[in-house]
This record gives C-alpha cells, sequence and structure tokens, in this order.
C-alpha cells in the first residue's frame, strides 16, 4: 500500500523526468549554430550534469570510420576532445562484450571502484554515433537515466544532422558557383515568375554590370536596343509556356561595343514535376557571325565573279543539290538539282558514247564528279531549252573534297558550245558538198571529154559518105543510077545526123527550161504505134524479134504524145542498139492502177549492177559496149528521164548482169479525163479520189531540202511558195495564203513551234494544215508539236507515201 510520501517522492521523480526532458529537448535551440564538436560537447556536459554522472564519452563517426570526433568528461573532469588511448581501449573492450539493454561494469578511468555503464547509440545520415555513461551508483542505470540518455542522443543526432545538411547545401551552392564561373558560357537562373535570380561571373565581366544589377529584369538593360523588345517577349512567351527557347542577339560588351550572343534556356523541375523557372546559358557567337559574314561577303564576291563568266557555273552538294550558282547557270538548272538526280527534267540532256550508245543518269558528268572523277574537258551533251530547241553544251565536272579528303560535293561548268557545233557542222556538209560537186565536176568533165570524142565519131560517121557521096555525084553525074543510090544514102545519113542534132536541142532545152509540153488527150496504142514505126528501120537491120504486147483495153492519156512517142522510141532504139544481131525485144503497154506502164525488155548485153544508178544520166554509156552500138552520143535515155520527169512520171532500169538483158519501164500517172472537151482534169491520189490543187508553204532553213521538196510537190500540180526562215514564214503565209504549211522546227531567228502559234492568229488561217517537219521524233518532240497548233507530226527523211496520205486527209 503507498503512503502519501511515497506518493509525493513519487510526483516529484516525474516532475524531475519532465523537466530534464523539456530541458534536453530545448538543446537544438540553444545549441544554434555550434558545429558537430561543440554540440557533443555540450550533450556530455549536459548530461554530466543532469544526471550526476561520472563518466560521458560522445563519439561521432562517419560510416567509412574516417575522421571521428570524440569528447569525454568525468565528475572530477570537464569535457576534453582527447581521449587516452588507454581509455579508448577499455571502452572499445566494454562495447564489445554487452548491449544496449544491458548493464555492464568498468574500472572508473579517473578514479577508484567500479562504474556501472550503459550506452546509446544513434545513426545521422551514413554517419554513427554513440553515448557511453557510467555511474557509481547501485540503481544505476534508472528509467530516468535511460530516458534522458535517449532523448540526449536523438536531440544531437537531428542537430548534427541539420548541420551537415546545411553544410553540404553550402557546398553544393559553392560548387554550382564554382562551375559557374568557370564556364567558358554565362550561365543564369530564373524563378517560376521569370524574374533572374542568379548570374555567373561570366555575365557580369562580359557585360560590365554590377554584382545584382542583372538580377531581376536588369541583364535586359545590357541588350541592344534593337532586340531588347523581341528578346525579353521571346523569354516570356517561353516562360508562360514553359518551353524551350533560342535566339541570336546583340549583347553589350565591357568595352562598351555590342557582340553577338546566342541565349538558350530550357525549363527546370523539381522532382515532383513543379515548374521551378528556367537554367541558361549565353555564349559569345561573334567570331562565329563574323566568319558567316566573311563567307557571305566571300560568297558574293564569287557570284559577281560567276556572273561575268560567259558559261553555266555550279556548286553542288553532295546531295545533288545546286547551293551556289550564276544566272547563266540558272538557265539550266531551273529546279537547281543535279540533273542526273532529277527526274522532271533530266531528259532534257542527251549524250551518247563513241559506240553510239546512249548516257545513262549515272554517265553524267555531276554523277560521275561526285563520285570522285575529273570530267575535264567535260562531255558534248544536247540540252532542250524551254522553247523546244536544241543546243549544244560541254558539260565539265570536278569533285569538291574537305581537308579529310571525303567528297563534299562537285563543281560543274557548262558552256555554250552550240554556236560551234553548227558551224562545224556547216563547214562539213560544205566540205561534202564541195568534195560531192568536185567529183560531179570530174565526172561531168570526164563525160564531157567522152562525148565530145563520140560526138566528133559521130559525125565523122554520116558526113564520111555524104563527102563521099559528093564526089560520087561529081565523078558520075550522068549515071541515074548511081546518082540515086547516092542521093538515098548521103538522105539516112543527113536524116542520122538531124537525129542527132535533136536529141541536142532537147537535152540544151529541157536544161534552160525552156522545152514545151503540149499536152493533148490521146490514145496510147497509137502513140506506141508511131514509135514502134519510127525504130522499125533499126530493128530490122540487126534482124531483131521485136513483140508488142498490148492491153485489153485502150489507155487514154492527157499527155504530150510527140515526146513520150520519143521516149518509146528511144528505148527501142536504146533496146537495139546494146542487143547482139537476132536479138529478141519486147514492148508491153499496160494498166497498173492509175498508171499506165510502158516496158520495153531485151536479152542483149545486160547492165552490171553498179551501172544501174547512172544510166540515165548525161552522156552515160555503159561499158562502152562499142562492138554491140550502132553509134548514140549517150544522152538518150537522160533525155528518156527528163521528158518522163515532165509528166509526172517515173522510169526505172533493172538487169539480172551482164549478158541477161535488161528492162526499161516507163510509169505516167493515166489522171481523171474529161471526156466532153478533151482535157485531163486533176490528178488521182492512191485512192482513186481527185487530189485538190492545194496553195502549200514549204520553210526550212535548209535551202536543197526546201527546193526539192517544193518541186515534188509541184510536180502533182499543187501552187508551192519556200521561205528559209521564221520571220520569211511568216510574211509568206500572210500574203499567199496557204491552205497547208510545212514548217521545219529548227530554223534561225523563229522555230516552228513560234511561227505554227503566229500563224494560228493569223486571220483567214484558222483552219490552215500545219505539218510539223523535224529530225526528232520522240513522244515528248510530238507532244511539244501538238502543244504549239501543228495538226500533224512527220519526221525526216519525208516518205512521199505519208505526205501523199496527209494530203489525202485534207
Amino acid at each position: 500500500m503507498q503512503t502519501p510520501n511515497m506518493h509525493i517522492a513519487e510526483v516529484n521523480r516525474l516532475r524531475q523526468i519532465t523537466r530534464d526532458l523539456v530541458a534536453i529537448s530545448t538543446l537544438s535551440a540553444i545549441w544554434g549554430t555550434l558545429p558537430p564538436e561543440g554540440l557533443i560537447k555540450s550533450l556530455a556536459d549536459v548530461l554530466r550534469n543532469m544526471l550526476g554522472l561520472d563518466l560521458v564519452y560522445v563519439r561521432l563517426g562517419s560510416h567509412d570510420g574516417n575522421d571521428s570526433i570524440e569528447t569525454i568528461c568525468g565528475n572530477r573532469h570537464g569535457a576534453a576532445e582527447i581521449v587516452s588511448p588507454q581509455i579508448r581501449a577499455m571502452l572499445e573492450s566494454g562495447l564489445t562484450q554487452f548491449d544496449a539493454n544491458q548493464v555492464a561494469t568498468m574500472p572508473d578511468p579517473y578514479g577508484n571502484g567500479t562504474l556501472r555503464v550503459t550506452f546509446a547509440r544513434f545513426g545521422i545520415a551514413q554517419d554513427s554515433g554513440i553515448v557511453v555513461v557510467g555511474s557509481h551508483r547501485d540503481d544505476f542505470p534508472t528509467e530516468h537515466d535511460r530516458l534522458v540518455l535517449g532523448v540526449g542522443a536523438n536531440q544531437v543526432a537531428a542537430a548534427v544532422q541539420r548541420r551537415r545538411t546545411e553544410q553540404a547545401l553550402r557546398r553544393s551552392e559553392t560548387l554550382f558557383r564554382d562551375l559557374a564561373d568557370a564556364a567558358p558560357a554565362m550561365l543564369w537562373v530564373t524563378e517560376p515568375d521569370g524574374s533572374c535570380s542568379f548570374l555567373s561571373r561570366g555575365w557580369y565581366e562580359f557585360t560590365g554590370q554590377d554584382d545584382g544589377e542583372g538580377i531581376g529584369f536588369g541583364w535586359t538593360d545590357a541588350i541592344h536596343p534593337e532586340d531588347r523588345e523581341a528578346a525579353h517577349n521571346a523569354f516570356l512567351n517561353a516562360n508562360e509556356h514553359k518551353q524551350d527557347f533560342m535566339l541570336e542577339h546583340r549583347l553589350l560588351h565591357s568595352d562598351g561595343s555590342y557582340r553577338w550572343v546566342i541565349d538558350m534556356g530550357r525549363p527546370r523541375r523539381a522532382s515532383t514535376g513543379e515548374f521551378l523557372g528556367f537554367v541558361g546559358n549565353v555564349m559569345d557567337i561573334t567570331s562565329r557571325k563574323q566568319a558567316e559574314e566573311a563567307l557571305s561577303e566571300t560568297q558574293s564576291r564569287l557570284a559577281a565573279v560567276f556572273e561575268i563568266l560567259p558559261v553555266g557555273v555550279g556548286v553542288v552538294d553532295a546531295e545533288g543539290k545546286v547551293v551556289l550558282s550564276n544566272q547563266e547557270m540558272h538557265r539550266y538548272l531551273p529546279t537547281r538539282i543535279q540533273p542526273s538526280l532529277d527526274d522532271a527534267r533530266h531528259g532534257r540532256w542527251r549524250a551518247c558514247h563513241a559506240d553510239g550508245k546512249p548516257y545513262v543518269r549515272q554517265d553524267f558528268p555531276g554523277s560521275r564528279a561526285l563520285r570522285g572523277e575529273r570530267v575535264v574537258p567535260g562531255v558534248e551533251m544536247l540540252y532542250q531549252q524551254d522553247d523546244g530547241k536544241e543546243i549544244w553544251t560541254q558539260v565539265a565536272a570536278v569533285p569538291v573534297k574537305n581537308d579529310s579528303g571525303h567528297i563534299t560535293g562537285q563543281v560543274a561548268v557548262v558552256t555554250n558550245i552550240d554556236a560551234f557545233k553548227r558551224t562545224e557542222a556547216a563547214l562539213r556538209t560544205s566540205e561534202d558538198k564541195y568534195r560531192t560537186l568536185f567529183h560531179q565536176m570530174s565526172q561531168s568533165n570526164k563525160h564531157l571529154s567522152d562525148f565530145l570524142a563520140v560526138l566528133a565519131h559521130e559525125l565523122r560517121n554520116p558526113l564520111a559518105p555524104i563527102i563521099t557521096g559528093l564526089e560520087m555525084l561529081r565523078i558520075r553525074a550522068d549515071s541515074p543510077e548511081s546518082v540515086a543510090r547516092v542521093r538515098d544514102m548521103m538522105e539516112r545519113q543527113a536524116n542520122q545526123m538531124v537525129h542527132l542534132l535533136n536529141d541536142l536541142l532537147d537535152m540544151a532545152r529541157i536544161s534552160s527550161g525552156k522545152i514545151v509540153i503540149k499536152k493533148n488527150l490521146v490514145d496510147l496504142n497509137s502513140i506506141i504505134s508511131s514509135a514502134v514505126e519510127t525504130s522499125l528501120p533499126i530493128i530490122e537491120s540487126a534482124r531483131h524479134e521485136l513483140s508488142v504486147k498490148f492491153g485489153e483495153k485502150p489507155i487514154r492519156l492527157y499527155v504530150d504524145s510527140t515526146r513520150i512517142a520519143q521516149v518509146v522510141g528511144n528505148l527501142l532504139t536504146n533496146a537495139a542498139k546494146y542487143t547482139p544481131h537476132g536479138g529478141k525485144i519486147t514492148l508491153t503497154v499496160e494498166q497498173d492502177g492509175n498508171d499506165a506502164v510502158v516496158s520495153v525488155n531485151d536479152n542483149g548485153v545486160g547492165i552490171p549492177s553498179e551501172s544501174l544508178a547512172s544510166v540515165f544520166e548525161m552522156f552515160s554509156q555503159v561499158g562502152r559496149n562499142m562492138e554491140h552500138s550502132q553509134g548514140g552520143l549517150g544522152i538518150g535515155l537522160a533525155l528518156v528521164r527528163n521528158l518522163v520527169t515532165l509528166h509526172d512520171g517515173t522510169v526505172t532500169a533493172t538487169s539480172e548482169g551482164v549478158g541477161r538483158g535488161s528492162t526499161f519501164t516507163v510509169r505516167i500517172p493515166i489522171g481523171q479525163v474529161d471526156e466532153t472537151n478533151g482535157e485531163g482534169n486533176q490528178p488521182l491520189t492512191k485512192s482513186g479520189t481527185p487530189q485538190r490543187r492545194l496553195r502549200i508553204l514549204v520553210a526550212d532553213d535548209n535551202r536543197d531540202v526546201a527546193h526539192s521538196l517544193a518541186s515534188l510537190l509541184k510536180m502533182y500540180c499543187h501552187d508551192v511558195e519556200v521561205a528559209h526562215n521564221g520571220m520569211q514564214a511568216l510574211q509568206v503565209a500572210q500574203a499567199f495564203r496557204p491552205k497547208v504549211a510545212l514548217l521545219d522546227i529548227g530554223m534561225p531567228g523563229m522555230t516552228g513551234y513560234e511561227v505554227a502559234r503566229h500563224i494560228r492568229n493569223i486571220d483567214g488561217l484558222g483552219n490552215i494544215l500545219l505539218v510539223a517537219i523535224t529530225g526528232w521524233g520522240t513522244e515528248g518532240d510530238q507532244v511539244r508539236a501538238e502543244e504549239a497548233g501543228f495538226d500533224r507530226h512527220l519526221t525526216k527523211p519525208l516518205a512521199l507515201a505519208t505526205l501523199t496520205k496527209v494530203m489525202d486527209e485534207i
């Protein structure tokens, strides 16, 4: 049973415990800014005095056992930092033998007797601490002692942890400042409201602002006035949207000048994701800007040099994109893409290898240069311009390499060599033309020499018997029989001379364009009969067998009957001369479609294959087969060809070779005949329908091509006018008012495309048939012709059948 005194004692004990606990709980406030060494000394003194202890030992060490601090005090000794090795060894030995829940004993290091000892361990982050207390009291340690010891250990642990956290924070801040100040860039930190809370030393050294002057929004004062508002707004916008930003502006330098800087920042956030502001840096990029300006100036200078060059120059990167070029090069590369990589325009460039194989894209000079090849002096290529005209160019390319030898691009040069190439072609054509002309003149001279020799021979042959006859008449004038015989002989020889002279005169008239063709409606059979009758004496004298075959129906022609009889007579005479005695000659007359066909076949000496093309030339006598010939000047077949041509016909020669005979075939268009007035109307087309007489314009800068085509059209009874350039073609079209225009594309001054567009706009010529005549026949060429307004697109050389078909469609 508890007595009142006992109750009072218990109350007092509890009050003392409470006071001691409150007192020791306030130690953290009393310790303030004491370092860890002061904290453990203070704790040791408080515990010794509060609990009346004979020994207090406090040690605070790191987790690795290094840099430990300790203190010890006794009832007769104040706290000391130095603990003797003997006492430390005694304490260490006791600590290894018991735990905190047990009471141990050890000798009193500062006096006599034995101490009852207990301890408390406490942890501070990764550091460990221990408090060892001892007393001579028999009841030690009481509950009171243990409570005060535990609370005291906790108080010092919290205080030490706070001190060390503050120290770590200060060290971290110092380290950050040191790093920021040592960084080559100017570092800055802002708060959530956008105000600047930190600027590294580099900022102040660069701008010359005083410490703290740039805090808040004072940093904007150092920005160039022209850039200030834009830079400030850019940062505030990034701060509002909490997103990265980067901008370039001019910043005041401590020397008073403004230098270019790049300002970059990004949001900083807490581990919870809370936005804490921005962190960023400012770097001086003046050198880079100056380098860029220098590069730009160099490029401008280079571009100026490029512009005055008479060639196209372009710098292309490794991806095939043009990074620098002059205006001349822009004509060729308007898309600024290397041709071999330009799917839309690569087809405008064409070139061929020496074996005639066309270039593929990988063969283009630019592609080869990007593979490391120097394409110098270059490749001749045809380039098609926007107007469809093709020009000759020479394309050279060389690779561009960096310091390490890697290819970074290529430089291409395009030279317009069109005038040179066309001059070269003209010279070559002229050379070929003059060489051909020289050959023709040589042949002509040879033929003329042969002709004069033959003419002398042929004139001597009739003159000799005539002179002989005159002498006979002088001697035997009294003999009627002799006179009659000599007269007949002289008449035959005189007629032969007349025939020779007439042939010469006819060729002269044809050559000078003075021969007159008098066409009438006649029966072909009657013309054949007349020609046979004229040629019978020479045929019979050679004892040839003549066979004449007529068709089933008579053939009526609108021709000059005298000239056609002359044609057939010359062919029969030619067959008789070059067929050995007793030969066979066959004359065949028939109708083949819209043509009358007359052929003369013999089994004579024949014609070598290499001579077939020349038998109709002037003064030609194949092989001079004099052993079979009965004379002649070699103009008979030439006369035949010219007379047939004047009737819009053709004559051909065929032979299986020497000794195999020959066949000469004449074809003359029949045409449609008006039986009421005996006049022939318009010629028939291949389909048998009348072909209209058309007004046709032929325009080509090649005069030979233009005039030969015009002559052919005139043979078909068309009215034809010729022009040799685009402007002349427009003038002729305006005055001539053609129904059909045959236009060459590549004319000087104005292309055929341009002429076609202008003709379409001439009043009254909206329905004209426009036909493009060109050497290019790709699908793209046909499309361009159609876009220009052409109705037909024909390629050279022009086939007569194709042209006739186009005319039939009108």
